[in-house]
């Protein structure tokens, strides 16, 4: 589905815990999640630092979005990096 949204213009930033699916599938814009069951935190975390987790990933999907790409690129919250 989310290479079809691209294809008709609208980018997509797809947020897995298991990037390489995604990404092997051909998704432009993925996003590392936490893990399957807690993609977008951790309850394991104190409220504040899940918090504060939720918001760096959905902060990186928000960076990935404004992000130009030629093909399945991987975005990592924890680093910042893009690769």
């Amino acid at each position: 589905m989310a290479k079809e949204l691209e294809r008709r213009g609208l980018p997509v930033a797809l947020i897995s815990a298991i990037p390489m699916i995604p990404l092997g599938a051909g998704a432009n814009r993925v996003v590392r999640g936490v893990r399957v069951e807690h993609v977008c935190g951790d309850p394991g975390l104190s409220t504040e630092a899940d918090r504060a987790l939720r918001r760096q990933i959905v902060g990186t999907a928000l960076k990935a979005l404004q992000t130009p790409v030629e093909g399945p690129t991987l975005f990592d919250p924890a680093n910042g990096s893009v690769s």
